[in-house]
This record gives C-alpha cells, sequence and structure tokens, in this order.
C-alpha cells in the first residue's frame, strides 16, 4: 500500500483523497483528505482545474500503474540537479550577504509600511497612488544589484496578521531578481517589481472574514476569494499611468499553463511571460510562508514543487530559469553537510550546487559551534540533503 499521484481523469468512487496537490490555492474543499464517494466531488475537482491528486491505496481503491511519491520525489530531487547544470542565472554578489542585510531590513520595513498604506487606501475606496511606490521599488532593484539573497531571504519572514501586505512586498522582491536575471532592462525590472507590490490589491475589496479566515474556504468563500484576480486588473487599469506590464501581472497570476486558472482560464502563450512568472514566484512565495493554517515549506521541496508542477500549473522553461535564480539551496536555507555538520546558506555562487555556507552546528556532539563561513569546492565538504530547521530548534535566519 501506497501514496500515489493520479490524474484527476482517472479518479474513480472508492478512492481516498490524500492530497489535492494544489498547495499555494486555497480551494473549495473542506478538508485535504476524503473518501471519494460520489462524481460531482471529481467534477469538483476538474472544475477547479486540479490537474493530479495524490490517493493513498491503504485507504481506497488504487490505481495499479501510478507512480508512488517516492518514486515522483526521487526523480524530482535528480531534476532539481539537473536544472542547474548550467549554472547560476547571472546574478552576483557585488558585496557581502552580511553588509547588504541591513540595508535589506530597512527596505523591506519601509516596503510593508508603504504597501499596506496603499492597500488600505484602496479599502477605503480611495485612489490608487502608484508614485509613492516607485521609489522603493528601485531601492530594492539597487538592493538586488548589490546581493541578491539578502533581500530575498529576510523578505520570507512574515506575520501572520500582515501577510497581505508582506506577500506583495515579496512578490515584489523575487520578479526583480527573476527579471534582472533573465538580462531585462533597469525600466523593465521596475515595472515589473511595480507590479509584484500592486499585485493583489483586489483583495481589498474580499470581505475580511474570507481574506483572513483562518481555515479553509467553503466553494462559495472560495469563490469570493478567486475574485480578487479580476478586481485587481480592474482597479489597475483606471489608474492614470498604469502600465500593461503591471495589469498582466495582477491580472494573469492565477492562469495555469494548461488553462483551468483564473480569471480568464487562458492557457499557454495566451498568458503574458511576466504573467507566467508571476505566476511561478507566487506559488513559491506562498509555499515557503508560514500561514494560520499551515506552516512554510523549505524552499528546496517547494523547488521541487515547482518542477512537478511544471507544464501543467506552470511554465517548465520559465521554472528552470527561476531555479537557476535562486539556486537549489536559496540563501537562508538549512543543510547538512558531508562533514556531519549542519549550515546555513549565505551566498550563492557560479557552482550551484556548492553555495557559501556558514557553520553552524556539529550534529554528533550535538552543539552549537561559533558560526565560520565557508566556501564549498568540488574537492572539499559537499551538501549532503537541506534539513528542517524545527527539527534541530534552529532559526536560519537568526544566522544572516
Amino acid at each position: 500500500m501506497a501514496i500515489k499521484r493520479v490524474r484527476v481523469e482517472d479518479l474513480k468512487e472508492g478512492m481516498f483523497i490524500h492530497d489535492l496537490n494544489c498547495g499555494w490555492l486555497q480551494h473549495g474543499f473542506l478538508r485535504q483528505q476524503f473518501l471519494l464517494r460520489q462524481s460531482s466531488q471529481i467534477k469538483k475537482m476538474k472544475d477547479q482545474g486540479m490537474d493530479e491528486v495524490y490517493i493513498d491505496t491503504a485507504r481506497g481503491d488504487d490505481v495499479a500503474d501510478a507512480p508512488t511519491r517516492e518514486e515522483i520525489d526521487q526523480r524530482l530531487e535528480a531534476q532539481l540537479k539537473e536544472s542547474v547544470a548550467a549554472g547560476a542565472a547571472g546574478l552576483h554578489a557585488r558585496v557581502s550577504q552580511k553588509e547588504e542585510s541591513a540595508a535589506a531590513k530597512r527596505i523591506l520595513g519601509e516596503a510593508s509600511g508603504v504597501v499596506n498604506g496603499l492597500l488600505q487606501d484602496v479599502r477605503l475606496g480611495k485612489q490608487l497612488d502608484p508614485v509613492k511606490a516607485k521609489p522603493l521599488v528601485k531601492a530594492m532593484h539597487s538592493s538586488v544589484l548589490r546581493n541578491p539573497g539578502a533581500l530575498i531571504s529576510l523578505s520570507r519572514l512574515k506575520s501572520a496578521d500582515t501577510y497581505t501586505f508582506q506577500h506583495s512586498v515579496s512578490i515584489c522582491a523575487l520578479l526583480v531578481s527573476f527579471c534582472h536575471s533573465l538580462g531585462l532592462d533597469a525600466a523593465s525590472v521596475e515595472e515589473a517589481g511595480l507590479g509584484g507590490l500592486l499585485h493583489d490589491v483586489g483583495k481589498m475589496k474580499v470581505p475580511n472574514e474570507v481574506l483572513n479566515k483562518p481555515g479553509r474556504l467553503t466553494e462559495e468563500e472560495f469563490k469570493i476569494m478567486k475574485s480578487h484576480a479580476s478586481i485587481s486588473r480592474e482597479l489597475l487599469m483606471g489608474v492614470p499611468g498604469i502600465s500593461e506590464m503591471v495589469i498582466q501581472i495582477a491580472g494573469e497570476h492565477h492562469e495555469k499553463i494548461s488553462g483551468g486558472g483564473y480569471p480568464l482560464g487562458i492557457a499557454g502563450d495566451q498568458i503574458s511571460k511576466i504573467g507566467r512568472m508571476t505566476a511561478i514566484v507566487d506559488v513559491y512565495d506562498a509555499l515557503t510562508s508560514n500561514r494560520v493554517y499551515h506552516k512554510g515549506m523549505e524552499p528546496s521541496e517547494v523547488l521541487k514543487k515547482l518542477l512537478e508542477w511544471s507544464g501543467t500549473h506552470l511554465d517548465g522553461d520559465l521554472v528552470q530559469q527561476f531555479i537557476r535564480t535562486l539556486g537549489i539551496y536559496p540563501v537562508g536555507s538549512l543543510v547538512r553537510l558531508s562533514n556531519g555538520r549542519l549550515a546555513v546558506v549565505v551566498e550563492q555562487n557560479e557552482d550551484l550546487l556548492r553555495p557559501t555556507v556558514r557553520v553552524i552546528y556539529d550534529i554528533d556532539r550535538k552543539i552549537k559551534l561559533v558560526p565560520r563561513d565557508l566556501q564549498l569546492t568540488s574537492g572539499g565538504e559537499q551538501i549532503v540533503d537541506y534539513e528542517e530547521p524545527a527539527e534541530w530548534k534552529l532559526d536560519p535566519a537568526s544566522f544572516l
């Protein structure tokens, strides 16, 4: 008996759903795990654009030739390492992560305040004024140019009660890095960053009891929540001077490459490139963030999810490029080294399998170490795997 991944079109009554496999979305099912009793449940999955789910064959019927979760994980692990064969995507630190952290922390604090103000203006029915945000986007771009990892690693730290604001700031930082790594000119990079800051303005028109509900949404609540993408687009279209790129980011970041997303259900190249890029960073940030109703996953695990959803939910080529932007061990990741020590990734290098790490813990002696930086090389210590910080009672961010 095993956990297996099956196509929604192959589901039948009597199978037990273990995981709906759409972790970044709140969906119209009250539970992630349940026995399929009616064909209407399968139809609902199809209507919501679900492509593949996981079943538990110990609690329901089997699909003989479906791959197990272990087989899929091994395959994704190999794909992840293959993704970085071409090296880093052109982001090189001009200053150390330690030097840039103070500036990045200040920028993120200012950005959260500005975004909070902008979104509250929308909630109160006031005219959105993006001019206030442009200097901050420029400052974030400058921070990424100085050190790509500092801003992104710090932007993972969010409070549950201010998630909507901080999520928008994180999307800005990730889009700035992603666009810069793809070689976009400075004006386009900063326009994308502005789009990231404003991509969820429509959520301010969603009732608070739905937006901040500490649990799964009902089907009706899910419909209300999904309306935020079209509302965002309409709001931004009414703001003088807003570019088409910003509107595309807001209106298309929940579309799916295979169709079945929202609000329009468009597919493939019907979705703009920047819309497809934003879908990737939106998934990444949502899955790595702690929320009231779920614990954030470690970055390397989320990168595997991006690969798994390539070709159905996400643009596979862009996912590969995003992985090369962040590295398979993003800054702030806790990793286990071949010498039995734990370390935090602090810098990416051209060889993304061998970043610079800060050694912090001796596993055999179960003691914290005086932190020291180590540049991994082909002939020296290697990363064996990434680790779950909670299991070691360690906070990687405190070592950055």
